[in-house]
């Protein structure tokens, strides 16, 4: 369900009211608000804390992400401390794999002030005054790939400011002293990298390095070196089992031996409670920490609170900057001295914003596009698409393909898939391609777009693009059964052959039984053809490069291929039915062979009136189920007439199909070509 432009002018206001509940600054924070509430988030991040998290969580962002949080922390001196904001950021998903991401986190601020004093020499005054040393992590920035649908990629860079305020003090004439401060300033930008994987709906997986690398700007000088912040390279892991749709555990463990554990129930599809606890540390207690919270979604928009409190708060109240530098920080969000704190933070999905049902796991592309057969792929599929049901409800999917260019529109698999929660099927897709395609000249490779569709949505659920090989007009794939579509018998040049021919000849054929006449045309038809041609001996016999009939007249000449169809074009512009005989010979693939034979329409009880030897001719079904008389015909044979191509086409239909029993053992096919 989606909100109204009421409701989302009220949660804009909202986003807009968190950027601006400023009452106080303190330096801790807890980069995702969903993620203090579990204690655990580096296989589940799928926010705009991932950065901090996991960056590789980035890549479950869909679109546009807005986010803005606000915390308060607690002391056992102070019960309320304040209230901050303490990050805004935005994502944005582009070019369907890649994600980019910034934050400004204002709370991320620490500054200690560190009581000193100064004496001058030779008994003079002493003056006290405070050190002031401040660091920052305002400012970061995140990257998503999507490597698989599984598998994610992610890297990070947080810049990590450190000042340390001194001042040196002069006696002037008289008592006067005069003062100059000295600030040094050490900036850096601190990489991470992280990976998250999802073998299976219930499994997920993440891996986070963090300060793996550091992009140095400037150093702290050497008399206040003491001051920077630890630079400790860390691996952290993490491992979530999603038991069912309503339930997902989730848990961390990193190499400074410290790490979270948690909970998160789904009540419904707008409520989710979490409940974590936070562990090790190197400290006395195991159990640092626990933590909850509860999430709501309602549309676009996801409202989010947590509380984490930790146990020992003597430790972590008021440190001094000893006790802050012997301990060591080298993550100024969470660390030894985090206080107990509140979480709250409201984020905006805005372009595609609903729910997921359905995802794509892969496409793969099952044959290649032959535009003088791209007919086939309405209703043959061209490829399939692996098709997973992510929601926690049963759905139907179908699946779109297109290829700008050459398709008019997307086409739309004609059955819907059913698939219960978590499951996952192939789903077949097909191709109606417009008369564009019938123009390319050569092999080109095309960027093809992949959509699935659940119901009950009304726009896509996700969308993948693959790579579609679309060959030259000319370009056959060797498969007798496409080869039928290189015959045009409505070219215009057929049908100005064929009517030049029949005119010649029509006072022959007006004498001719009317059993014959088909017989007889076919024959005029070879003789007048082969007058005109020339064989070209074809040294790749099945697979290559055909001619369409009008360019084989025009060319006058080819090879059996060519002729082949050329002359089934001329037959069938006349109403004569043809059939290829594609002979491809066990052990012997060199030697694979395509021919034909033509239906004379004579019954096969008057099989005499064609010739006395039954080893001459073929008796098979016509399209109307009736058997009658085929003449098989060698076309490789042109130029010695039809007399002669008929003597080897019977002689060689003979060997292969009733000695050789060619069809029987399958390395004889009879394709059909029908009339369009």
């Amino acid at each position: 369900m989606f909100p109204t432009k009421q409701s989302l002018k009220i949660l804009g206001r909202a986003v807009v009211l968190l950027h601006f509940a400023t009452l106080g600054v303190f330096g801790q924070h807890l980069s995702s608000v969903r993620g203090s509430a579990l204690g655990a988030f580096t296989a589940l991040s799928d926010d705009i804390g991932s950065i901090d998290w996991n960056p590789a969580g980035l890549v479950s962002i869909r679109d546009w992400d807005v986010t803005s949080s606000i915390y308060g922390s607690f002391r056992r001196d102070v019960p309320l401390n304040g209230v901050s904001l303490y990050s805004a950021g935005s994502a944005k998903r582009f070019l369907d794999n890649h994600v980019i991401a910034g934050s400004y986190s204002p709370g991320m601020d620490r500054e200690f002030l560190v009581p000193t004093f100064y004496t001058f020499p030779d008994a003079g005054p002493r003056i006290d005054y405070d050190l002031r040393i401040t660091y920052r992590e305002q400012y970061a920035l995140g990257y998503g790939y999507q490597i698989t649908p599984t598998v994610g990629l992610g890297v990070s860079a947080r810049f990590r400011e450190q000042i340390v305020t001194d001042a040196q003090y002069a006696l002037g004439p008289g008592t006067t002293v005069t003062t100059t401060l000295n600030q040094h300033t050490g900036n850096a930008w601190n990489i991470d990298v992280g990976l998250n994987w999802q073998p299976s709906p219930e499994w997920s997986f993440g891996a986070v390095a963090k300060n793996l690398f550091r992009l140095t700007e400037s150093e702290l000088g050497e008399d206040v070196l003491k001051y920077s912040l630890r630079n400790v390279k860390t691996l952290r892991v993490g491992a979530a089992y999603h038991a069912s749709p309503l339930t997902t555990v989730a848990f961390d463990f990193d190499t400074q031996a410290m790490g979270g554990a948690g909970t998160e129930w789904n009540l419904s599809d707008r409520w989710a409670l979490r409940q974590g606890i936070w562990f090790g540390g190197r400290g006395t207690q195991f159990v640092s920490g626990i933590s909850a919270g509860v999430g709501f979604a309602y549309g676009p928009a996801k409202l989010n609170f947590s509380y984490v409190h930790f146990l020992n708060q003597s430790a972590r109240s008021q440190p001094t900057f000893d006790e802050f530098l012997a301990r060591g920080v080298q993550d100024l969000g969470y660390n030894a001295f985090t206080p107990s704190q509140f979480n709250l933070s409201a984020t905006i999905s805005l372009g595609r914003t609903r729910e997921t049902w359905a995802k794509i796991e892969y496409v793969q592309i099952l044959s290649e596009v032959y535009p003088s057969s791209y007919q086939v792929h309405a209703a043959r599929p061209l490829g399939k698409a692996r098709v997973r049901n992510v929601s926690t409800k049963p759905i139907s999917v179908k699946v779109s393909f297109f290829v700008e260019q050459y398709m008019d529109s997307p086409t739309e698999s004609p059955r819907a898939v059913y698939l219960e929660p978590n499951a996952e099927t192939d789903v077949p897709f097909y191709a109606i391609f417009n008369e564009a395609i019938r123009f390319v000249p050569s092999m080109v490779l095309r960027a093809a777009d992949v959509f699935v569709k659940a119901s009950p949505a009304e726009d896509y659920d996700d969308k993948s693009q693959t790579r579609l090989i679309i060959r030259g007009r000319n370009d056959w794939d060797g498969d007798a059964l496409t080869l039928r579509y290189f015959v045009t018998p409505e070219d215009a040049d057929v049908m100005r052959f064929t009517r030049s021919v029949m005119s010649q000849n029509k006072d022959t054929l007006a004498a001719v039984a009317r059993q014959l006449e088909k017989f007889r045309s076919a024959r005029f038809l070879f003789n007048e053809f082969a007058s005109r041609l020339t064989y070209v001996n074809d040294p790749k016999a099945s697979k290559d490069r055909v001619q369409f009939p009008t360019e084989t007249l025009a060319l006058r000449g080819g090879d059996c291929d060519d002729m082949t169809v050329c002359f089934s074009s001329l037959l069938a512009s006349v109403g004569i039915n043809t059939a290829f005989i594609d002979v491809v010979p066990p052990q012997r693939l060199d030697d694979a062979h395509i021919f034909l034979m033509f239906d004379t329409e004579v019954p096969a009880t008057q099989s005499r009136i064609i010739s006395d030897n039954p080893k001459r001719y073929v008796v098979r079904k016509n399209e109307r189920g009736e058997e009658t008389i085929w003449i098989p015909v060698e076309t490789t044979a042109i130029t010695d007439g039809f007399q002669k191509a008929w003597e080897l086409g019977a002689k060689e239909y003979f060997d292969d199909v009733e000695v050789g029993l060619g069809v029987v053992r399958g390395w004889v096919r009879l394709v059909d070509v029908m009339l369009r």
